[in-house]
């Protein structure tokens, strides 16, 4: 029962008909979906989501010179819900993100701090990985003007190549950083709070290497895991050598080892499809080298000019 589905049917089935008859020419001009935040918005959510926002909704964007109309449309949705209560009705918590009308404009400035999608460097920079998850995620059930889905698309186009670079060589001189060289260095010392530390960092490195491999934004970290496995570049092999790592936690030297070695296949993974990708040709097997190379690739001189493992 999933949540994203069901409100699609009730869009459609059941509101689309009405919105249509009550804004016969602002409807020609409006987009509907659920995008955004929350679990459903991933197609991810299960029995444990629906006991806080969780449900039927949806939301409503206007193209900007019909701003104007979101109160009117706004109190529209609230009346029609209810007078038509779907029987999985959304409940929202203090906390719950806000579901209902807005300009196109206005939800993505919302969730990325531009209104049409970053057009420099910085405002690339600016927002978190895990908004733009949540800025093309979801689905957008109909789009009469073209305006929602015109910056949808341009969003899916993904980072600028130089930044998506600069991105992978960050991670690959943190995966080199703890997985390579501290994993070992920490349990001989026997400190085992920072081998915690290490095995954590390295798998968010890896996780996050492997979204920029495929072109796809990595989302919040609860729902990361869930979405590695879905990736076609290596998100099955990766997924499966991490969840052995966090399988074998323990301290003693035969899960000691047994991270090793995993951890040693997924950097030579990560060696192999960067070369695939053209991204290095270094011989190394340290992935810091191969940082390094990918981080002489760059064509941005204010990015190239970084520290290879400094995160933008």
């Amino acid at each position: 029962m999933n949540g994203l589905e069901l409100s699609r049917d009730y869009f459609l089935n059941v509101a689309q008909p009405e919105l249509r008859r009550v804004f016969p020419d602002l409807y020609s001009r409006l987009a509907v979906g659920l995008v955004g935040n929350g679990s459903e918005c991933f197609g991810y959510d299960d029995e444990l989501s629906h006991d806080h926002d969780w449900g039927v909704d949806f939301f409503i964007w206007t193209v900007d010179r019909d701003g104007d109309s979101v109160s009117e449309l706004q109190d529209w949705k609230v009346e029609f819900f209810n007078k038509h209560p779907p029987v999985f009705q959304r409940s929202r918590s203090e906390y719950g993100a806000h579901v209902g009308v807005m300009t196109c404009t206005g939800f993505y400035h919302s969730l990325i701090g531009v209104a049409s999608g970053p057009q420099t460097l910085n405002e690339w920079m600016r927002a978190p990985e895990e908004n733009f998850a949540m800025a093309v995620n979801g689905e957008v059930f109909v789009d009469n003007a073209g305006e929602f889905l015109k910056t949808r698309c341009a969003l899916l186009d993904y980072y600028p190549e130089d930044l998506r670079r600069k991105k992978i060589a960050s991670k690959c001189m943190a995966l080199a950083q703890t997985g390579q060289y501290n994993h070992e260095r920490t349990a001989k010392r026997q400190d085992w709070v920072t081998l915690r530390t290490v095995i954590s960092r390295f798998t968010d490195s890896a996780i996050a290497l492997v979204f920029l491999l495929n072109k796809v934004y990595k989302p919040y970290y609860k729902w990361a895991f869930r979405a590695l496995k879905d990736l076609p570049v290596l998100g099955g092999e990766v997924s499966q050598l991490l969840l052995l790592i966090a399988e074998n936690s323990a301290f003693d030297n035969e899960s000691f080892s047994e991270r090793q070695r995993y951890i040693s296949k997924l950097c030579d993974l990560f060696i192999s499809e960067l070369r695939k990708q053209n991204l290095s040709d270094s011989g190394d097997w340290f992935l810091a080298s191969h940082g390094e190379e990918v981080q002489s690739r760059i064509e941005n001189n204010s990015l190239r000019s970084l520290p290879a493992q400094y995160e933008c």
